[in-house]
């Protein structure tokens, strides 16, 4: 593996300051002087705007995925408001549902209807 040279390291170095100026992450002295040297220096000037648009696509995209998710969240309280109407209203619809679908229902249900015929069975003489 071969080191970069003098001139990747040291745009490299570049690329970071222009990131962090961007950024706003250096001290008011580092801005100012590295605002004197986008002056000066064509090549570090294209860094800094390439920071620049790089970051407003990236602005502008979350912007947009922020705006639908608050409009999914939206959407979403509107369902939740529909689903508590929706219980509210058939709750007791809802027990009758349980109901119907238990095996344990009918297991008791047949239980009691065959132990109703066993007892009028039973109990009534035969003519």
């Amino acid at each position: 593996m071969s080191l970069p040279d003098r001139e990747k390291r040291c745009g490299l170095k570049d690329e970071v300051l222009a990131g962090e100026y961007v950024l706003g992450a250096l001290t008011a002295d580092a801005r100012a002087e590295l605002a004197k040297r986008m002056k000066t220096d064509r090549q570090f000037a294209a860094m800094v705007r390439r920071w620049q648009d790089n970051l407003t696509d990236t602005d502008r995209h979350e912007r947009r995925s922020f705006s639908s998710y608050v409009d999914a969240s939206k959407k979403h309280e509107r369902h939740q408001t529909h689903d508590r109407l929706h219980q509210r209203r058939y709750r007791r619809f809802s027990i009758v549902a349980a109901l119907w679908n238990s095996v344990r229902f009918w297991r008791l249900a047949t239980s009691a209807a065959l132990l109703w015929a066993a007892v009028l069975l039973f109990t009534f003489p035969s003519v």
